[in-house]
């Protein structure tokens, strides 16, 4: 963000304390304007040549062109500052990764056509109002998952298929999803279509799909995705398994034990894998685990977490909204002979409120970005734990969460970040709390 004529000016693709050329573009609803980099007058000494010929267009990462140890000071500092309220907390360095390459395990790439019929596959273009780069490389992700994504590509420009448009519902490709075990084994391929019965995929052409993925690597999942919108009526999704196995599987070493869990094609999955063993190591880590404790996993997904410590508790309570998520978290139970562990499907403020009397040891909590609900919050001051591991992907709506945390009687013990999306502006964030109240 730079500052011309009173104005607030968002340019990708400049650093901090660099002298730039940009053009102008139009006023954002926010009140900022979009800047467009032209030329680096002055570079910082924090610039280094992209890997990628995609940087700054691609808005996949935006920092690719900032050293690695610029990217992770900076993100440090924003979550200093961020936690600058609560002077009592232990605040650690970040935690970076080894290798800020090639590291994700997910993908999602958009489908889009414009007025003269030209087609994109790839990423959102940076202010590009949606609009879709035509992604031809890509060093966030593994070379299969490229070379999948041109050789989908070659298949829709001879499909005569149409990208989808949201304004009308029309068309028939919206999002292409790539996921692969980075310690584990298997490769998934999920195509998004349209639910409108105007535009179904035919099925000389669904045919044509699994055979073109198929030709890219052995024993690959291949999934489509139908997404429904009708007036009036909730969103709806089917899935349909076309080909290869209905899962993969993803190995994490996690406080020195080696577990496995199944992926679903829409389960959520941290996704990068070797710093998320990292993250879960530091977070469970900090916590005070005896036989006796009972440990509440909220927003708990595939129940990582709460499997990673079932060895070393009494029981684990897991919520979680999610219903594929819970069938792959009852199978990742099986897969690594846990029993302890106690799955509820649900809002996780309304399950909290059914529990009634329970009063967990030790609570675990890592919600959407857009943090604790009211509801949640609310229930879980009552259950007050002893002990409260929050982890976030948005530490803004945790150090909002943790405000009011603290005036229920909680203390702020660690503050951890760990960078788990190398080359982009976003950071994990751990933090510990205890409770002082009775």
């Amino acid at each position: 963000m730079a500052r011309f004529n009173n104005l607030s000016v968002e340019i990708a693709g400049a650093l901090p304390g660099e002298e730039v050329l940009v053009e102008l573009g139009r006023r954002k609803q926010h009140g900022c304007v979009k800047g467009f980099l032209r030329d680096v007058i002055t570079p910082s000494p924090d610039r280094v040549e992209p890997r990628c010929s995609h940087v700054p267009q691609c808005g996949g990462c935006l920092w690719q062109q900032m050293d690695y140890a610029a990217q992770l000071r900076i993100k440090e500092e924003a979550v200093r500052k961020l936690f600058e309220p609560f002077p009592e907390a232990r605040f650690h360095p970040i935690l970076g990764c080894s290798d800020p390459w090639r590291y994700r395990n997910k993908m999602e790439f958009s489908f889009s056509q414009n007025a003269a019929g030209n087609r994109y596959l790839g990423l959102v273009l940076v202010g590009g109002n949606g609009r879709v780069l035509d992604l031809q490389e890509c060093h966030l992700t593994s070379e299969w998952s490229i070379d999948l994504l041109k050789a989908v590509r070659g298949w829709w420009e001879e499909s005569g298929l149409a990208a989808y448009r949201h304004s009308q519902d029309t068309g028939h490709l919206r999002t292409l999803t790539v996921r692969e075990a980075k310690q584990g084994r298997g490769k998934l391929v999920m195509l998004t279509v349209s639910g409108n019965p105007g535009f179904a995929m035919p099925s000389d052409q669904i045919k044509r799909f699994v055979d073109v993925v198929r030709a890219t690597g052995e024993d690959i999942s291949i999934f489509v995705r139908v997404h429904q919108i009708l007036k009036k009526t909730p969103t709806q999704f089917y899935e349909m398994h076309l080909s290869g196995p209905d899962h993969i599987v993803e190995t994490l070493h996690v406080l020195g034990r080696t577990l496995h869990f199944k992926i679903s094609p829409t389960s959520f999955f941290q996704p990068n894998t070797l710093q998320a063993q990292e993250l879960y190591s530091r977070a469970l880590g900090m916590l005070k685990l005896t036989p006796e404790t009972q440990v509440f996993d909220l927003y708990c997904g595939t129940a990582t977490m709460g499997i990673s410590v079932a060895h070393m508790v009494k029981e684990v309570v897991g919520i979680e909204l999610n219903p594929h998520a819970i069938f792959d978290a009852t199978c990742n139970m099986e897969m690594n002979a846990v029993s302890n562990v106690a799955l509820h499907r649900g809002d996780v403020g309304e399950v909290l409120a059914s529990l009634g009397a329970s009063r967990p040891e030790v609570a675990i909590v890592d919600p959407p970005r857009s943090g604790l609900d009211e509801k949640a919050v609310k229930n879980l001051i009552a259950l007050r734990p002893q002990q409260l591991l929050y982890v976030s992907c948005f530490p803004k709506t945790q150090a909002e969460n943790i405000a009011l945390l603290r005036e229920a009687g909680y203390v702020l013990q660690d503050v951890q970040p760990v960078d788990q999306f190398p080359h982009t502006v976003h950071v994990e964030n751990i933090a510990l709390l205890t409770c002082t109240a009775p």
